[in-house]
């Protein structure tokens, strides 16, 4: 610390002291007077020094954050799009290094109307000690470095906001476009898929119709056709109609209605299926009874999707 021009040494003051009382008392309150006018330097001094470590460790700890910040949402917006959950610690990072950053801007403000009633107090004190005046110039530049910093830092802070703002945007919309293509794909499939299951519903249906040739002749389902087989007696050639009433057949999925029961009496197979893929109950003289195994359905489906079973 450097040593005042007022400060009497020890040694002058105790010869005074011994030569003179009243000149002794005077020179105890000068060096009194001076060693509170150092104390006050020394303050001053500690307190802009305190200052400014505190603002360039804040701003350290700033630049930290924002880092942090900045490698955290470029790696999450490079690798994956960004989630619900992510972008809200995003926001919420931000929010908090922004209030620090305007928490710092305060502290500034702050530090500077503290240095500036230091200076008063230190020239009141020390008119004539240049260091000191030095020392608070230096502290005050030191502080104006540090808003200029905190004002790059901002504004690199916001630009990088501004960049990952419209990145997300961007994301967001592709995400919409791809929302909007699958709803548009999934309607497709669906509907594909309602159509593949009507078309096999109506593949996979067939009908049958079990009864006398009478009852069959006058349900429509069989007709006589062509001229009698003697020229006063003797009856027509029955044949299935041209366009047979589905509503008059019994309706059966054929890929799982593989077997048909008849009611008891022997029946023929009256229309053009080929008995050859299904197994009777039992048979006699070409005729069957108690029912028909289908064994190869689409084989004997293959002719007509109308069976026509007529009683002997």
């Amino acid at each position: 610390m450097r040593k005042f021009g007022l400060l009497i040494p020890f040694a002058a003051v105790s010869m005074l002291a011994a030569c003179d009382p009243q000149a002794s008392s005077k020179l105890k309150a000068l060096a009194h007077a001076d060693s509170l006018r150092t104390d006050s330097l020394i303050s001053i001094k500690n307190d802009l020094l305190n200052e400014v470590m505190s603002s360039t460790q804040f701003v350290n700890d700033l630049n930290s954050e924002i880092a942090k910040l900045k490698s955290r949402t470029n790696v999450a917006l490079a690798t994956k799009l960004t989630s619900e959950s992510d972008m809200a610690a995003i926001k919420e990072q931000r929010a908090a290094v922004v209030k620090r950053i305007q928490n710092l801007v305060a502290r500034l403000d702050s530090s500077e109307a503290h240095v500036a009633s230091l200076r008063k107090r230190a020239a009141a004190l020390a008119t004539h000690d240049s260091t000191l005046v030095a020392q608070i110039a230096e502290y005050e530049k030191t502080i104006a470095d540090l808003r200029h910093t905190v004002d790059q830092q901002r504004a690199d802070y916001e630009a990088t906001i501004a960049k990952q703002t419209a990145q997300i945007a961007t994301l967001n919309s592709k995400v919409d476009t791809m929302t909007t293509e699958n709803t548009r794909l999934m309607g497709e499939a669906k509907t594909l898929t309602d159509t593949v299951t009507q078309l096999t519903t109506v593949v996979n249906t067939a009908y049958y119709v079990i009864g006398t040739k009478d009852d069959l002749v006058k349900q429509g389902v069989l007709v006589e056709e062509g001229h009698r087989r003697f020229f006063l007696f003797g009856g027509r050639v029955l044949s299935p109609a041209r366009e047979l009433d589905p509503s008059k057949f019994t309706r059966i999925d054929r890929a799982k209605d593989k077997v048909i029961n008849f009611p008891e009496g022997d029946y023929v197979i009256f229309t053009r299926q080929n008995p050859a893929y299904a197994s009777p109950f039992a048979s006699k003289d070409g005729a069957i009874s108690g029912g028909l195994r289908i064994d190869q359905p689409d084989r004997f489906w293959e002719a007509s999707k109308f069976l026509i079973i007529v009683k002997t």
